[in-house]
């Protein structure tokens, strides 16, 4: 009896200290969400002395913020006296910088409003752009949002294209974060100690909830990746291409010591004619944005001549660096092969020789990627911000594929489990995400997911989603955050809700104007539809990618009627988790209670302390 009172007690008091853990890191996240939260973005209107300037431009500073961009203001000043200077301040609330809570998409339509502003007042002949690091990429909204390019521009109102960008003359980057900053892998240039500051940092940005505007800047992040496809479509454009829409002269400016943008970071701004990119020697990434008012070495008067000979378009002065383009013009589809978790993708290799082989056959040349991203385990695949990084890391890829295949006309998919999430979320969170074909299996993407609004506002053609009828590991996994979702009404962009059961529920928008198709039933557990070693299944898939060929899906629908326990229970599956719960701790319980009784009580408290943790690290890793 006393070992149970023992026991409860200390049940109690880990109750407690979760609790008191739980209160105080909300107190501080919120705490810390005050004090960076952010405020309007500034601009202002420093005119040149005359009062007759035909030239306007642009400044954006980086994250360091405006006080430290006051080199790059003088610069320009003595460069284009007789210009206006427009400067943009967009650094918010009491903790700036790095914390900085501020909306990098309200930052981009305040900068791009207040373009347009003073250009229909001041009615300037030409407009030259500079932006520094993260003020690069806001430039590059801005632009891309001028041009008409708006995908995701809805939420501040759609404008259309802007006048001014036919006047801008020229963009000069400095060291601008064009694919944006990336820690993984580790950019040459920066130390360890620096890189490994930099991750954790990353992970107490999203625990506290701050530095939104700095993560907004990461690599494959909605902001930078639905950039980098608006600047490729506008870029490539037969308009532009064929010299009818005026394009500026772009000039990405590095440092060969930048640890924090390489310079395949301008491998897509080699898309866009008359693109020069230059590298200054001894500069890093600090020295060639925020610290041109140093002119107390040759190297620093290097780097103010070579900037100032940017500004002012000089480019036989400014001897650019010879860039080779990589592209492939041949290549008119990309197709894209997902596997899912606890799985190393190996049936992908088939279904990708498939679909290749008949591309060929028809003569078409097809880019197919099988991206394996190792082993997924299911503790990992349940956390959001470890789904959410397969996402980025997806559209990365997309983005480099759309700059490398110019000519791509259409992308198709194919995903199993976690893949089809890959996807799903990404056509959620970026708006410029577009694919013709999509093939699901095993989806755990939720039943009530918008394909509907997808098809029509055309960014998605047709599904075809396989539903198996003992899929357990849909039907009582990811369906409790759907049923937690719908008891809470949260919307399909619910974060860390956003799993469902559509590979054993189907989607509710299925027989939508024919275009979403649930194939019912696939005889079958969780890797069913992609079971490709059957070459029924393997020649339908690739059948139905290639040329919307339907008529061999038949061979997933071999049962009219679902596992019906495997039904009922996942209704309950809510149960079947504090089942699991129940059994890890009743384990690790009889291992306390056998040390005891053994009398071995310094094993049974270190039961206490370390069984957990194990728990957690078996969960995480297997």
């Amino acid at each position: 009896m006393n070992l149970l009172f023992e026991i409860g007690g200390d049940l109690l008091g880990w109750v407690a200290s979760g609790a008191a853990l739980l209160l105080s890191w909300w107190l501080l996240r919120a705490l810390m969400r005050w004090l960076v939260r952010p405020r309007d973005t500034r601009l202002s209107l420093e005119p040149a002395p005359s009062g007759q300037a035909r030239t306007l431009v642009v400044l954006v500073h980086g994250m360091p913020g405006l006080r430290r961009f006051r080199g790059a203001l003088d610069l320009v000043a003595r460069a284009l006296p007789d210009a206006d200077r427009l400067i943009v301040d967009y650094q918010g609330g009491w903790m700036r910088g790095y914390t900085s809570n501020a909306n990098a998409l309200e930052i981009a339509d305040a900068i791009e409003r207040g373009i347009h502003s003073e250009f229909k007042r001041g009615q300037y002949d030409r407009v030259i752009l500079l932006g520094y690091s993260a003020g690069a990429a806001l430039l590059r909204k801005a632009l891309v949002w001028a041009y008409g390019q708006e995908e995701d521009r809805a939420a501040f109102g759609r404008r259309g294209k802007r006048a001014w960008v036919d006047r801008t003359e020229r963009l000069v980057l400095l060291a601008g974060m064009n694919r944006g900053w990336t820690v993984s892998p580790k950019p040459s240039a920066m130390g360890w100690p620096t890189c490994v500051f930099i991750r954790a940092c990353q992970v107490l940005a999203r625990v506290l909830g701050i530095g939104r505007l700095i993560l907004a800047m990461h690599s494959g992040s909605p902001f930078v990746a639905d950039t980098r496809v608006q600047w490729i479509r506008i870029a490539r454009s037969d308009a532009v291409v064929q010299g009818r829409q005026p394009f500026p002269q772009v000039i990405q400016l590095i440092g060969n010591r930048d640890d924090l943008v390489t310079k395949e970071d301008g491998q897509d701004l080699d898309t866009a004619a008359g693109t020069v990119f230059r590298t200054i020697a001894q500069t890093g990434h600090k020295e060639i944005g925020s610290a041109l008012d140093d002119a107390s070495t040759a190297a620093a008067l290097e780097r103010r001549r070579l900037i100032e000979l940017a500004v002012l378009g000089r480019i036989d002065e400014l001897e650019p660096d010879v860039v080779e383009l990589k592209e492939d013009r041949e290549v008119t589809r990309l197709v894209y092969v997902m596997h899912g978790i606890r799985d190393h993708g190996d049936w992908t290799d088939k279904i990708r020789g498939e679909i290749e082989h008949r591309c060929d056959a028809g003569g078409e040349k097809v880019a197919v990627f099988n991206a394996k991203y190792g082993y997924f385990p299911m503790a990992r695949f349940l956390l959001y911000a470890d789904r959410q990084r397969n996402v980025r890391d997806f559209m990365d890829r997309y983005t480099e594929h759309l700059a490398h295949y110019p000519n791509v006309r259409a992308v198709d998919f194919v995903g199993h489990s976690n893949g089809t999430y890959i996807l799903a979320s990404a056509l959620q969170r970026y708006s410029t995400m577009r694919v013709r074909r999509v093939f699901f299996a095993g989806s755990v993407v939720r039943s009530d997911y918008p394909w509907a609004q997808l098809v029509e506002d055309g960014r998605v053609e047709r599904v075809i989603n396989v539903v198996a009828t003992a899929d357990w590991v849909v039907a009582y996994f990811p369906k409790l955050f759907e049923q937690i979702a719908g008891l809470f009404r949260v919307g399909t962009r619910g974060g860390w809700l956003d799993l469902g059961g559509a590979g054993f529920n189907g989607f509710r928008d299925s027989g939508v104007a024919a275009a979403v198709d649930d194939l019912k039933f696939a005889v079958g557990a969780h890797g069913t539809g992609v079971a490709v070693a059957e070459p029924a299944k393997l020649n339908a898939i690739a059948a139905y990618v290639v040329a919307d060929d339907d008529s061999g899906l038949r061979a997933f629908e071999g049962a009219q009627t679902q596992n019906a326990r495997i039904g009922f229970s996942s209704n309950l599956s809510i149960l079947v988790w504090l089942a699991l719960i129940t059994l890890l701790f009743q384990i690790g319980l009889l291992l306390y209670m056998g040390f005891v009784l053994m009398g071995w009580f310094g094993a049974a408290d270190a039961v206490k302390l370390v069984y957990p943790a194990l728990v957690l690290l078996l969960l995480y890793f297997v």
